[in-house]
């Protein structure tokens, strides 16, 4: 990306006081020196507001005098203006002038934030093929990147220049943030992985999550399944130990199952009319005590009428010899009125009892029919309550089985009531394994490209730790980026591993240093679109001023890598470059030591400072 910073300029809320500007050049290793608290470290504060920043980090004391701040630069052969209103109460202000060309002489605000930042993420390159890399059905990645993401590689501030830990200041910007950012970014920086290879690896964290979710919902459908079979499968055992079903019988499935419960159910009328027939057994009983007594009157009357005729032929048999007496020895018997009337009697009762003996007489009531139909009553009666009984001996008490038909009803409407399993969506399950195996052959396909380009890092960065004379002791040491530490170690030669600690403030200077020249180095190398072509210094000399160890000797070393750096990128790479460095040492420094590419923007010595005094001290 060609990006070259020509101006940065404020206007004052004194309108009495022209607006103050500072020129860059490209292609130097621009310079504002002075003493310490004249507002030096302000300038990227100002510069990264001006860049749309969401946050607050100008000091108050410059705020309360200045009005709007600006910043004018070329990017991909465009002359951009962007003016943004000072901060108000703490918060970030949303006017902003933006203009393709110089700065106007009046700043209004124009033109909304978010305009603004779509297209400056356009001039960075970052495209809708890079936001959505499989197309917009599939909506934007988890990491929403921006233009601002990739400033910090442009920043070298002074809380990380001398950090043993800490080479990128994420803090600086929002950590939570740009810490992912910088995870997720670094390789697309370097060239590990194009834009297509680092967004598909995101999309297949997307698809991990996507097939975790499935598996999930999947998982839970086999437990609700299992659960309901089981319950289901439960109300089958009531069933059978209340021989609602028959004991031995078998369901291999539990739609076999749900029929039986439903026809159980649906039978309940059924069942209650039937049991119908268990109150009969009460009514049968009384007909046949009913039956019976009947049958126990015609055979009593049976039997007193057989008795009847017995008797009666008794009584015939004792009277014959009145006959005989009568016939043979009337002349022998007492002849007188009394003997003779009894005689008669006795005879004429004979006489009558024969004649009714002689008689065919007929049954008073049909006995023979009725006892007959009669048993034949009682024997149904006593088939039916046999058959009542045996399905009683089947049964717990009505009651009961009422009861457990009414629970197992009320179970199963529950068990139906309970949510309904949804189906997993089987054609986007099979869409994210298809796609997830095409894109698992990214990582692997790019493995070799990823150890290529840390391979060229390095040898960037090493390149220009051996330009230092001032780490003797580490000369021939070998410099590595560790990509998951996000550090750069030092390895001495002979040794295996890196040193833990490389020593004074001053030494993880020198690192910083040689980092960020060896990473614009390999980003221009490889032709890396999203990363300007600047870089922004704060106070190499802080390891020897806050230390109160002025070793002129390595700041002289340090500002002589920054000028080798500008001269090998313009001459030897034919490309552009420009350094931004605020400074406490002076310009002699490098006007003594010819340090030809540096360019004093400023100097703020004797009360001069980014402010000018006469606004400053009002």
């Amino acid at each position: 990306m060609k990006f070259i910073l020509h101006e940065m300029k404020l206007w004052f809320k004194d309108e009495k006081t022209d607006p103050k500007s500072y020129q860059f050049l490209p292609n130097k290793v621009n310079v504002i020196t002075g003493d310490s608290t004249t507002g030096k470290t302000s300038f990227w504060n100002i510069i990264d507001y001006c860049l749309l920043s969401g946050k607050v980090t100008i000091p108050t004391e410059i705020i309360d005098k200045v009005l709007w701040f600006g910043i004018r630069f070329n990017i991909n052969d465009k002359e951009i203006s962007v003016v943004r209103k000072t901060p108000s109460n703490g918060s970030v202000s949303s006017d902003v002038f933006f203009h393709l060309g110089g700065f106007p002489n009046k700043p209004v605000s124009n033109k909304e934030i978010a305009e603004i930042k779509a297209i400056l993420d356009e001039e960075f390159g970052i495209s809708e093929n890079l936001r959505f890399p499989f197309g917009k059905g599939l909506g934007k990645t988890t990491f929403n990147i921006s233009y601002r993401h990739f400033l910090l590689f442009n920043s070298l501030t002074q809380t990380i220049i001398d950090a043993p830990e800490t080479y990128f200041d994420t803090t600086f910007y929002g950590k939570d943030e740009y810490d992912k950012a910088l995870s997720h970014i670094f390789d697309l920086v370097i060239g590990v992985n194009d834009v297509e290879n680092i967004k598909a690896i995101d999309r297949l964290q997307e698809i991990e999550n996507g097939l975790k979710t499935i598996q999930k919902q999947e998982k839970g459908n086999q437990n609700k399944i299992n659960n309901f079979e089981k319950e289901i499968f439960n109300l089958i055992e009531k069933c059978k130990t209340y021989n609602f079903i028959e004991y031995s019988d078998s369901f291999d499935n539990v739609d076999k199952a749900i029929l039986t419960i439903k026809d159980i159910i649906s039978n309940t009328k059924k069942v209650a009319e039937n049991s119908k027939l268990f109150s009969e057994i009460n009514v049968l009983y009384k007909s046949k005590s009913e039956l019976q007594a009947h049958l126990n009157t015609i055979n009593q009357y049976q039997r007193e009428y057989d008795l009847y005729k017995k008797n009666l032929n008794k009584s015939a048999d004792s009277l014959q010899p009145i006959e005989f007496l009568n016939q043979k020895l009337s002349d022998q018997l007492v002849d007188s009125y009394e003997t003779k009337l009894f005689v008669e009697s006795l005879e004429s009762s004979l006489k009558n009892i024969k004649a009714n003996l002689s008689k065919k007489i007929a049954e008073p009531l049909k006995v023979t029919g009725d006892v007959k139909g009669l048993r034949v009553q009682i024997q149904e009666i006593d088939k039916q309550i046999t058959q009542l009984n045996k399905i009683k001996q089947n049964y717990q008490s009505e009651g009961e089985k009422f009861i457990v038909l009414g629970e197992i009803k009320y179970a199963y409407e529950q068990i139906l009531k309970r949510e309904v399993i949804k189906p997993i969506d089987t054609i986007k399950l099979n869409s994210l394994n298809e796609e997830k195996e095409r894109l698992l052959k990214i990582p692997q396909e790019t493995s070799q490209i990823k150890f290529s380009m840390k391979t060229l890092l390095n040898q960037s960065i090493q390149r220009n730790f051996n330009q230092l004379s001032s780490l003797a002791k580490y000369n021939y040491s070998r410099v590595e980026f560790n990509s998951e530490k996000m550090i750069l170690q030092l390895i001495p030669e002979g040794q295996l591993f890196a040193l833990d600690n490389v020593g004074s403030a001053s030494n993880y200077m020198f690192m910083h240093l040689c980092l960020y020249l060896g990473l614009h180095e390999h980003v221009l190398n490889i032709e890396q679109d999203h990363i300007p072509e600047f870089l922004f210094i704060d106070q190499p000399s802080t390891p020897y001023y806050e230390g109160k160890n002025d070793d002129k000797t390595k700041l002289i070393d340090a500002f002589k890598l920054l000028n080798s750096f500008v001269d090998y990128i313009k001459v030897e790479k034919k490309k552009n470059f420009q350094i931004i460095m605020v400074e406490h040492a002076s310009k002699e420094y490098w006007i003594d030591n010819n340090l030809s590419y540096f360019h004093t923007v400023d100097e703020f010595i004797d009360g001069k400072g980014l402010i000018p005094n006469e606004i400053y001290n009002n």
